[in-house]
């Protein structure tokens, strides 16, 4: 055993490390850095194994040139990210990728021509300028450095201790690379990037986004063959009703009294249930805590629990288009042209949504510009829907609002009607660990609810007076210190009380409003939904709600995932592809 370790320490393994260790301290504080910030003790491992394979590089291949090209590939991608991060307050994703694709040389010396003026160029421009010069110091301190270091015994065995240490745990952490490179799916590459212990470096986000760019080109194929593919039959009936579906965001439903909270977070919904127009679904669950997975899934007339993928079924946009509606899409948090640089989530979504293809078979119209408050685009859709209200067409409308997404405090105006509740009014809670700004924060929660409240209100009023029936549901659910001292959601894993994790992060409210126009004329459908607000629901088979709403004829309509139908049996309610929720609950 001696002579094993002996042979280890006396091996050519370090000579990477001890000929060009300048090189891999500028890799690990220029490309990893951060991401060793975030999570040290397997993140340091393998960003010394990325700079170690760098420095190996450079000795392989013995060529005076091949240092400085390493050493030019570390601060351009440093500088790149940088610059997009402190110029731009944006980070590299797979849309800088396509960006670089359709930039012409005129558009790239116009970009560089802007940098100088901007606020934090001059900033940016000292901290390099420090970087190179630490970094030349170093390159002329190698020598002494490792002369002192081969005189000093205990120093050398220390040394190579730690850098086999660093090396071993490196190479053990990088199959998690093994996975991430097996990725079938974007779905695959979120649940990766979301796990803690992965790494986040530059290197790492450069290889996420072409993995992300490649994959959703795959996908992206097998949804447009879908919608060239879909089956339209000719229609029942010519009603000309609107179908309105409101897609809310990060929504808690245990701060709605309409699940039982103790404040008034919702006074608009509470008075249209009490007059008979609004009903309450109790039992509705979300497959994913992650916007882009559950958008993906609504929109498509897939089934998560029966193992359905989102490509292998058309959008159910698509299908209300050629079955003679008028859809448009009001998303406030569409990635417009003025934000060009979203992250990989981000991504995902909007390549499903908003492609040339998918608009063009999907939509009628889409809003081009996104507001800081949701009651404001719903102002500007209510423009536009007064300049061709006077048509007789039937509608599907799509509201994709903010709603509570974090940061709470922004997603509503500060004044007198919504600054409704602070932190005295949550004195009804009495947990010790609760503090004084964590009240803060749940008032907060509980103000930008109160104006989710009234957004519902306004998108109501535009067709109080009309056949219309409107369903609103959350993509998912939130913590905000409701039952233990954390707030937001666990990225794809579930906390130690898996089912306090389910009931907050996972149940979301979903309700059904129905003008009194719509009611008179379909007494039948009104009895329905009295009678299916107990039925277990899992918001991926809404489609065939709209489709029983609309009163489609298509092939796409399954009566046995449709909630109001005497047919009805819910598909396996399976949570983040691998949870079964209702056998967990029921244990």
């Amino acid at each position: 055993m001696i002579r094993v370790f002996r042979r280890i320490f006396n091996a050519n393994w370090t000579s990477p490390i001890v000929e060009q260790w300048p090189l891999m301290v500028a890799y690990i504080a220029l490309i990893g850095w951060q991401s060793i910030a975030r999570n040290p003790i397997p993140r340091w491992m393998l960003i010394f194994l990325h700079a170690y394979l760098a420095a190996s590089i450079v000795c392989w291949f013995r060529w005076c040139g091949i240092k400085w090209i390493v050493y030019a590939i570390i601060y351009v991608l440093f500088l790149t990210e940088q610059i997009l991060s402190m110029l731009y307050g944006m980070h590299l994703s797979p849309t800088i990728f396509i960006l670089l694709a359709e930039t012409n040389s005129r558009e790239a010396s116009e970009f560089f021509q802007t940098l100088p003026a901007k606020p934090n160029f001059g900033a940016l421009v000292r901290m390099v300028c420090l970087l190179i010069s630490a970094n030349v110091f170093l390159e002329i301190c190698q020598h002494r450095v490792n002369i002192w270091i081969s005189n000093k015994h205990s120093v050398l065995v220390a040394f190579k201790g730690v850098a086999a240490l660093l090396l071993i745990g490196g190479v053990l952490f990088s199959f998690q690379y093994v996975k991430l490179f097996c990725s079938q799916e974007m779905n695959d590459i979120d649940e990766w990037q979301s796990h803690k212990r992965n790494p986040d470096d530059i290197v790492t986000k450069l290889i996420l986004a072409a993995l992300d760019i490649h994959l959703s080109g795959k996908e992206m194929v097998k949804a447009n063959e879908q919608v060239k593919q879909m089956i339209v039959h000719p229609q029942k009936s010519k009603d000309t009703i609107n179908v309105i579906l409101v897609i809310g965001e990060s929504y808690i439903k245990e701060h709605s009294p309409l699940y039982g909270y103790q404040l008034m977070t919702t006074p608009f919904l509470c008075a249209e249930q009490q007059a008979g127009r609004l009903f309450v679904f109790t039992d509705v669950i979300s497959p994913y805590n992650q916007t882009t997975k559950v958008i993906r899934n609504i929109i498509s007339c897939n089934s998560v629990g029966s193992g359905e993928h989102w490509s292998s079924a058309p959008p159910l946009t698509a299908i209300f288009k050629k079955s003679g509606y008028e859809v448009t899409m009001v998303d406030n948090q569409k990635v417009t042209e003025g934000q060009l640089l979203p992250n990989l989530f981000d991504f995902s979504l909007n390549t499903y949504l908003y492609n040339t293809d998918m608009i063009k078979a999907c939509y009628d119209k889409i809003n081009e510009n996104t507001y800081e408050y949701d009651a404001q685009i719903v102002e500007h859709y209510a423009q536009e829907l007064h300049k061709y209200s006077s048509r007789s067409i039937p509608r599907l409308v799509l509201f994709h609002l903010m709603g509570q997404h974090e940061t709470y405090k922004s997603r509503y105006p500060h004044n007198d009607t919504y600054n409704h509740f602070t932190a005295d009014s949550i004195s009804f809670r009495h947990e010790d660990w609760l503090t004084l700004d964590m009240r803060k924060q749940i008032a907060d929660y509980d103000n930008a609810t109160y104006y989710n409240d009234a957004v519902i209100r306004m998108i109501i009023q535009l067709f109080r007076d009309k056949q219309t029936v409107l369903i609103y549901l959350s993509d998912h659910g939130e913590e905000v210190y409701d039952y233990r001292p954390r707030a937001g959601r666990d990225d794809f894993q579930l906390g130690a009380d898996i089912r306090q994790s389910l009931r907050y992060q996972y149940c979301v409210p979903f309700m059904v409003w129905c003008s009194d126009a719509y009611r008179a004329a379909h007494p039948g459908i009104i009895n329905k939904l009295s009678h299916a607000v107990m039925r277990p629901l899992m918001i991926d088979n809404t489609c065939h709600l709209l489709f029983h709403f609309a009163n489609l004829n298509t092939p796409y309509y399954k009566a046995s995932r449709d909630i109001l139908s005497s047919q009805y049996q819910c598909p396996p309610r399976i949570v983040n592809d691998k949870i079964d929720y209702d056998e967990l609950m029921s244990q």
